[in-house]
């Protein structure tokens, strides 16, 4: 069962999406994320927290967040 919702779920992938187009670093991601999206970096990365903690066990949310590195603080 899928538990991440189409807003979380939009985040990852742009999450993914920016890293592997620009390999940057975790803030610089958070900034570029959160600029294409109207948001802070403060809310972007308290978003990636609050996923990482509701969905740390689903494998959807697994499979989203492999696709930037570990070493991201989200």
């Amino acid at each position: 069962m899928c538990n991440v919702s189409p807003e979380e779920r939009e985040l990852l992938q742009g999450m993914g999406n920016c890293y592997a187009a620009c390999h940057a670093t975790f803030e610089e991601t958070v900034e570029m994320v959160g600029g294409s999206r109207g948001l802070k970096p403060s809310e972007v990365k308290k978003m990636l927290i609050d996923i990482r903690t509701k969905h740390h066990q689903d494998e959807e949310y697994k499979a989203l967040r492999s696709r930037f590195p570990e070493e991201f603080a989200a």
